[in-house]
């Protein structure tokens, strides 16, 4: 089992101590673990300033670093990123990638014109089809524009904040042509996508992205796709992945993918 998406007192909205994620996915037999703390560049905050929500990298790669040597023999301990994507961050973005030497970086669409997705701005007399277009309209120019990623982070997670604001959070025909056209430029540039498992614990009872989006992906040629748990907590260290193994294997993946310096690594569901 590989967690490749966790979260620690480095993210502000995390309370997971990194030795104890690390103990935790020892006892559970997770073979590689990725921690991914949030970068988000200018956003917007309830206090009404844009502000960088950044944490100590260098600290946070001194900590790694040092229970990577120490837990080397039982768990492969793997630095990565979680960085919100935005079109006019586009160069800090680079800079910031390309300054550590980071094994994996998730990219995500946390934030609609500044403002994070949990504030629910996005859904403000808006349909739910007229919020799902602005957020994948977002998506697609972001994939067109931005490289600094390995894999697009839970790309439907549009829907874990639906959930709370429309009865049906279902993904339409319309948007899942816009969703295809994203699909084939991650393909076309050689990235990937994450599945992650959090939805279940969000409510809306699914992986994100879906099984429709993961099946579209596969009969596109999508090959590079992880798993992750989204952990901010300790119990959600590898959650539900071994089902969504399952699921991947039941739509026709043979493979999920690890990485080491930015490069993909091909492993055998």
């Amino acid at each position: 089992m590989y967690d490749y998406h966790v979260h620690t007192t480095f993210s502000d909205d995390a309370s997971l101590e990194m030795e104890v994620a690390i103990k935790r996915a020892i006892q559970m037999g997770i073979k590689e673990i990725v921690f991914t703390d949030h970068a988000e560049l200018s956003v917007w905050r309830p206090n009404g300033l844009i502000v960088d929500d950044l944490f100590d990298i260098p600290s946070y790669i001194e900590i790694l670093y040092k229970y990577k040597e120490k837990y080397k023999d039982k768990i492969s301990i793997k630095l990565g990123i979680e960085i919100g994507l935005q079109i006019e961050e586009k160069e800090r973005i680079n800079q910031l990638v390309n300054e550590y030497s980071f094994d994996f970086v998730i990219g995500s669409s946390h934030t609609i014109d500044k403002y994070d997705l949990y504030f629910r701005n996005l859904f403000e007399n808006k349909t739910k089809e007229e919020a799902y277009e602005r957020y994948f309209k977002e998506v697609r120019k972001i994939v067109e524009k931005i490289d600094s990623y390995n894999v697009y982070g839970h790309l439907d997670v549009v829907r874990r904040y639906a959930y709370t604001e429309y009865e049906d959070i279902n993904i339409n025909n319309i948007e899942r042509e816009m969703i295809e056209e994203i699909l084939k430029i991650i393909i076309q540039k050689g990235k990937g996508i994450e599945v992650n498992t959090s939805g279940f614990r969000y409510g809306i009872k699914s992986t994100n992205p879906d099984i429709d989006i993961l099946s579209l992906y596969k009969s596109l040629g999508g090959e590079i796709i992880t798993v992750g748990s989204d952990a901010h907590k300790e119990e959600d260290i590898g959650y539900k992945i071994l089902e969504t193994y399952d699921l991947l294997r039941d739509i026709g993946y043979r493979y999920i993918t690890t990485f080491e310096k930015m490069e993909p690594k091909f492993v055998r569901l």
